[in-house]
């Protein structure tokens, strides 16, 4: 037999395996199928980089390996030493060795085939309950954020205001009344428009009332109502205006500005003023229009009688604190009138022409010039009766003498 026929091993050898090589087969083979397992479910919770987590785990399979074989084999060593001797001879027969490794490749995968085969990974999705916590949240930040840009911005002070309906007083100094000022915020003005109001109310007494609307994005419109002029104070040829509301402006109308027919009045009294526009005020329009002018001619028992001089030239005596009551009788009284004529109404209510008022003059003048002289007579006769009682008396006493 030649050397080559002795080292080369049997058919029987290759094939038949001792009891240990059975059970290190089967313990390598369960351990390779638990590897697998976990290194499987390692590799859906990695994280970090792939290549880093396969080489580690190659290593960490390969030490797991070589430490369980060696403990195997101490662990086996001391229970069979005869088991000792037959795998110090198997390791040193070549076909152990041969199989070896070939049986590891079959039971473990490559690393590039298990790069392949590898599971994609599945992106974390967010609950939708999470977004719709999260939607007030970033809806408020959001408004935050749009507040504060807009308030740094220059737009956020820029103001127009329009003004309409001022015919007496200059814009200009309804603006300087209002306390506007250019630094102030569009929507401060806004909240506080009410106060911009009443300060432009006072502005003058003109003003009867102050309306302030805002009007997307920076425009204000202010539209004022002015007070009507009901009547003119007249005091030489000076005319102020006199106020639906009795107040008197200080301001002279000049003559070019002063309308075809209006209302004189001719006495200074300021409450009394106030006090003749109030009662005007539920007076009709049908007499209004046709009185010329108001004078105060107090009597000794109504302080506060005026006179009323209408375009007819009729004239009404009347108190003021009673010319609501006692006016609107005028226009029944006046179609029964044919000439000029004065109605009295200071006590009662009745009515005179000046003809009839001319012959009245003359009749009591004639009254009065006949009871002079009838006066006159009783005074002569009276004189002449002393006389005949006086000289009686004197002839007797001279006959006596």
């Amino acid at each position: 037999m030649t050397d080559d026929n002795k080292k080369t091993p049997t058919d029987d050898k290759i094939t038949e395996l001792s009891a240990w090589q059975k059970r290190n087969k089967e313990y390598l083979e369960k351990k390779a199928l638990e590897k697998a397992e976990e290194a499987e479910s390692e590799e859906a919770q990695e994280d970090e980089d792939l290549s880093e987590k396969e080489t580690a785990s190659v290593s960490e399979e390969g030490s797991d390996e070589r430490k369980e074989s060696e403990e195997e084999n101490e662990s086996e060593g001391e229970e069979d030493p005869e088991a000792d001797r037959e795998s110090s001879e198997e390791e040193d027969d070549p076909a152990v060795e041969e199989l070896d490794p070939s049986e590891k490749q079959e039971k473990k995968p490559s690393f590039f085939k298990r790069l392949k085969t590898k599971k994609p990974k599945k992106e974390p999705t967010v609950a939708k309950r999470h977004i719709y916590r999260a939607l007030p949240v970033i809806g408020i930040s959001s408004i935050v954020a749009l507040l504060s840009i807009y308030f740094l911005s220059p737009l956020s002070t820029q103001k127009v205001i329009e003004f309409s309906g001022n015919k007496a007083v200059d814009q200009q100094l309804l603006y300087e009344k209002s306390r506007i000022k250019e630094e102030d915020y569009t929507l401060t003005t806004f909240l506080h428009k009410s106060v911009y109001e009443q300060n432009m109310k006072t502005a003058s007494p003109w003003i009867k009332e102050v309306h302030m609307h805002y009007q997307f994005p920076v425009t204000f419109k202010v539209n004022v109502v002015e007070h009507k002029v009901v009547a003119y104070y007249v005091t030489g040829e000076d005319h102020y205006p006199v106020l639906e509301n009795g107040e008197v402006v200080e301001t002279v109308t000049p003559a070019s500005e002063l309308p075809s027919s209006y209302i004189s009045l001719k006495f200074s009294d300021r409450e009394l003023v106030r006090q003749f526009v109030q009662e005007m005020k539920s007076i009709s329009s049908s007499i209004t229009d046709k009185i010329v002018s108001v004078d105060l001619t107090p009597s000794k028992v109504t302080k506060d009688l005026v006179t009323i001089t209408m375009k007819n030239d009729n004239k009404i005596l009347v108190p003021v604190s009673q010319i609501t009551r006692k006016l609107p009788y005028y226009k029944a009284i006046s179609k029964q009138l044919d000439d000029a004529s004065t109605i009295d109404m200071e006590a009662g209510v009745f009515s005179y022409s000046e003809q009839s008022i001319a012959d009245a003059k003359e009749q009591a003048e004639k009254e009065k010039a006949e009871s002079t002289e009838n006066q006159d007579e009783h005074s002569e006769e009276a004189s002449q009766e002393q006389n005949q009682e006086q000289n009686p008396e004197g002839e007797n006493s001279s006959g006596n003498g």
